[in-house]
């Protein structure tokens, strides 16, 4: 499959970055086109160490997700709606988008606040993006557990979304090492599978000597 992760520059894009490409078409995407090619050289290098050759490329957000069958939605809160409004136009109605979103708010303390009107991040993107299937996935992966490629991980990963879509995201989480996938139920889930993030993966996280400088 082609995945596009969109706010790749971040510590769980660059995460799932690691362990999707070995198998599938990474494209990671930034509002800088500048960032996204230093991130994807870092995974390639990165993979390249641990014994893996894949290649990986790096453009604006609205190139990366260009015939792309999943858009994965790896950003904060805050940055998840104007890149939706970005994209539309772009995205391919058949697009899967993954939404490991989570709404929390930072005002002295981490809070999660979802919008009163849609209850999830998802739903709010779902209403954006309203000719795309949406499914709620990777909200409690760790983005620091993901980079430690020597970490196995054995993780479950909550799925929340439509039948079809649902399984093409299973079979994704599927051909990443460490990771079990879980359905949870439709839509109305979103809101339930989105209420456990770890918060360690909002922030820059070092892997041993060597920590992702692009976000």
């Amino acid at each position: 499959m082609r995945i596009a992760l969109l706010g790749g520059t971040g510590n769980k894009s660059i995460g799932l970055a690691l362990r999707g490409a070995p198998k599938h078409d990474v494209i990671i995407g930034s509002r800088s086109a500048e960032k996204a090619e230093e991130a994807a050289a870092f995974c390639e290098e990165f993979l390249s160490e641990e014994g893996t050759t894949c290649t990986l490329s790096g453009e604006e957000n609205v190139e990366a997700i260009a015939d792309c069958d999943v858009a994965v939605f790896a950003l904060q809160y805050q940055h998840a709606m104007p890149t939706a409004v970005t994209i539309k136009g772009n995205l391919d109605p058949s697009a899967i988008v993954v939404s490991p979103v989570v709404p929390i708010a930072k005002n002295g303390f981490l809070r999660y606040e979802p919008s009163k009107e849609y209850g999830s991040a998802a739903l709010e993107i779902q209403s954006l993006l309203s000719n795309n299937e949406v499914v709620s996935a990777f909200h409690t992966t760790p983005a620091a557990r993901l980079i430690d490629l020597k970490d196995k991980l054995g993780l479950d990963v909550l799925v929340c979304g439509a039948e079809k879509p649902k399984k093409v995201v299973m079979e994704l989480i599927k051909d990443m090492e460490g990771l079990i996938s879980f359905y949870v139920g439709r839509s109305r889930r979103h809101a339930c599978s989105s209420r456990s993030p770890p918060f360690c993966s909002t922030y820059r996280l070092e892997v041993g000597s060597r920590t992702p400088q692009f976000a």
